[in-house]
């Protein structure tokens, strides 16, 4: 069954690590996808306290990877800078660790998949040591160029099923496959494989904003319906951000990700705020 509901932090760009915490808590919303950058600025104990402390469950944690060096970083850097990924995803509990192959950079589509594969089985062992689950985020398109070799989502669902480990597994983010219906049963097949549900809505593929839930033409709930119909169990989280949004303060969004979830019946995760002193914030902290 669907899980908990979760906000990414990138829904929320411009507040930091503490800023997200306090406020997702004080709406009920308790658990969280984290940013690594937001994470490394607020200092990874200090993160892991707080989390405690708030007792904020971990949907997901982003993200690991870059391995073809199209963000400039040579492959074995992005790998040891995963392998500090997964350890980190282990301490804090995550559900996964989201994983992107890093765009092609000029290299053939077969060198790409040996690099990309290469990074998988190094990383594979680390993870199943940590406990930590995988997770490939499937792209289509225009939208994958930077962050994938692969511009076909089927193309990342052949890659985990040929990888016989429950600790490899797939992100499906409802901005890059929703609008392709045909897609539903492909992704129903691997229930098993899907780690992460992700959410933003979409006005057409050729469209690259992602809007909040409703807010375009994608049929979340026909696709929320399917996962749960094929026993697909993962948190759902929700992950709009970018110009298009840029009107809605991020309180209101939050309100929105609540009321979209409540219509559909998705549970908060049971955690429930910290039941010791409340942390003292500047009100400061809550602006837009």
């Amino acid at each position: 069954m669907l899980k908990d509901i979760a906000v990414n932090e990138f829904s929320t760009l411009r507040w930091n690590f503490q800023q997200d915490i306090i406020k997702y808590a004080s709406q009920g919303i308790n658990k969280i996808g984290i940013s690594r950058d937001k994470v490394s600025d607020f200092g990874i104990e200090a993160a892991v306290d707080l989390l405690f402390e708030m007792r904020m469950d971990v949907s997901s944690v982003n993200w690991a990877g870059g391995f073809t060096g199209s963000d400039g970083r040579s492959f074995i850097d992005s790998v040891e800078d995963a392998k500090e990924a997964i350890q980190f995803a282990a301490q804090v509990n995550a559900d996964c660790l989201v994983v992107h192959s890093g765009g092609r950079n000029g290299h053939t589509d077969r060198h790409a998949l040996r690099i990309f594969e290469h990074a998988i089985d190094s990383l594979l062992p680390v993870a199943e040591d940590f406990g930590v689950r995988l997770a490939i985020e499937p792209m289509h398109g225009i939208d994958s160029q930077p962050w994938s070799i692969f511009g076909q989502i089927e193309s990342s669902l052949n890659l985990v099923t040929a990888y016989d480990s429950r600790y490899l597994g797939v992100v499906v983010d409802l901005f890059h496959c929703g609008l392709s219906l045909p897609l539903v049963p492909k992704i129903q097949a691997l229930a098993d494989k899907v780690f992460l549900i992700q959410i933003a809505d979409r006005v057409a593929q050729s469209c690259p904003y992602r809007r909040l839930p409703d807010f375009g033409n994608i049929n979340l709930g026909l696709w929320l319906e399917a996962m749960e119909t094929a026993g697909v169990n993962c948190s759902v989280e929700f992950e709009a951000f970018g110009p298009v949004n840029d009107g809605i303060d991020y309180g209101k969004r939050l309100e929105i990700f609540n009321q979209f979830a409540s219509v559909r019946h998705l549970a908060q995760s049971r955690s429930g705020q910290s039941s010791g002193s409340p942390i003292t914030t500047n009100p400061q902290i809550f602006k837009n």
